[in-house]
């Protein structure tokens, strides 16, 4: 398989190497290419660059020949395929992210916009996420994930790519990465991404000036676990994989305006 890895913490984030050596240690990929934003990018959900020229820039990072892109990670992955390689990639990874993409904070994700991106030109693509910690093992991280999620991506390469591709949101609690964890006892499941909002106040504070500002705390409310979902299968201890779709169409309502409109 010819790889594309992007990321949306930026072209020097550690999660990012860790994925790089398991790729590059197994068989099944023939080609790796590295495209990733120059600086961290979280959170910036699907945003393209239109209103200035991008400037990606050649470079040589831990030994690797990279593009760097001054963009977000949907234009790395847009860029990549359009412009920047001369052929197409059979298949993209995101990530490690620093930190979940579960539940609705998966739409806000640079991460899985990327990708997201990668589908819309009928690639398959897998977002891999960690759950933020102390201490972020991303190469053990890598090490318990890379290797099943291009299994789930080479299935994907032989479907019918009109009805099918795959956009596989992946998210690793940080349990299963400390070192008495066992690869045996990582439990994966398949849920669906939890609706209900995360819990994530504003901090109130004053500026020099004495003007308020509010600031982001970034603190998810974390649940029992219990629900078949990715926020409380996490809770639980499970390695998630949430397969999604960028079809936001609401299918139901939509017959049901025919029949109102009709």
């Amino acid at each position: 398989m010819h790889v594309l890895l992007t990321n949306d913490d930026g072209i020097y984030a550690d999660g990012l190497w860790a994925v790089v050596r398991q790729l590059e240690a197994d068989s099944r990929v023939s080609r790796l290419d590295i495209i990733a934003p120059a600086v961290q990018q979280s959170g910036v959900s699907h945003s393209v660059t239109y209103l200035t020229p991008l400037t990606p820039k050649r470079a040589v990072v831990r030994h690797k020949d990279v593009w760097i892109v001054d963009g977000t990670p949907a234009d790395c992955v847009k860029l990549g395929v359009m412009s920047l390689l001369e052929k197409r990639p059979d298949v993209v990874i995101s990530g490690i992210n620093d930190g979940l993409n579960t539940g609705i904070n998966a739409i806000l994700s640079g991460t899985v916009a990327a990708a997201r991106e990668a589908t819309f030109f009928q690639i398959p693509a897998v977002a891999l996420s960690l759950e933020a910690a102390g201490t972020m093992d991303f190469e053990r991280a890598a090490e318990l994930s890379v290797p099943r999620v291009l299994t789930l991506l080479q299935r994907s390469l032989g479907l019918d790519v009109d009805r099918f591709v795959s956009l596989l949101n992946v998210n690793i609690p940080a349990s299963v990465v400390e070192p008495a964890v066992d690869d045996d006892v990582a439990p994966w499941k398949v849920v669906p991404m939890k609706l209900t909002r995360h819990d994530d106040p504003y901090l109130v504070r004053q500026d020099p000036k004495q003007r308020d500002y509010y600031w982001s705390t970034d603190e998810p409310l974390v649940e029992a676990p219990g629900a078949n979902t990715d926020v409380d299968s996490i809770a639980a201890g499970a390695i998630t994989v949430t397969p999604m779709s960028y079809d936001l169409t609401d299918h139901k309502q939509l017959q049901q305006l025919e029949l109102d409109l009709n």
